[in-house]
């Protein structure tokens, strides 16, 4: 009889939990490339990893997530560029705020929080100009033609 009850009692909070979910309301970190470089951009929590994402100059991703889970508390990012460029930000919780649907700029001087004027980390990434390494079209350098397959 005990463990009829426990079984019962078991099922009845899955059930609940289960339909709690449902009305659990989404959060969304948006984040703005406005640096003038490629950027690789990783962000994730405890819980939840939402992988390698690439940006380029004016790009943007946006990730959601229900922040009331164990586990997503707590966002940080890290992202990496050429020229030795490397930081891990926080963007939901910790040193970010903990505020529904944010939105952050990544430039070359910092991050931005909001708005453009709001800095909320500095650094420096100095790079050349994009220009200076991109290439606008294939014949703009001299590749060889690669070597033909000769049937034995």
């Amino acid at each position: 009889m005990k463990q009829r009850r426990l079984l019962i009692l078991s099922i009845l909070m899955l059930i609940a939990s289960v339909d709690s979910r449902k009305y659990r309301r989404m959060n969304e970190i948006t984040i703005h490339n406005h640096a003038e470089a490629n950027v690789k951009i990783r962000c994730q929590s405890v819980k939840t990893d939402f992988k390698d994402t690439f940006m380029g100059p004016m790009d943007e991703v946006s990730f959601e997530f229900y922040d009331i889970d164990r586990g997503d508390s707590h966002f940080w990012c890290d992202a990496y560029g050429l020229f030795g460029f490397s930081e891990t930000f926080d963007v939901f919780g910790r040193s970010a705020p903990s505020r529904k649907n944010q939105t952050w700029f990544l430039r070359n001087d910092g991050l931005y929080f909001e708005q453009e004027q709001n800095r909320a980390r500095e650094w420096q990434w100095v790079y050349p100009p994009l220009d200076s390494y991109s290439i606008d079209s294939i014949d703009a350098i001299n590749v060889p033609p690669l070597p033909t397959w000769v049937p034995y």
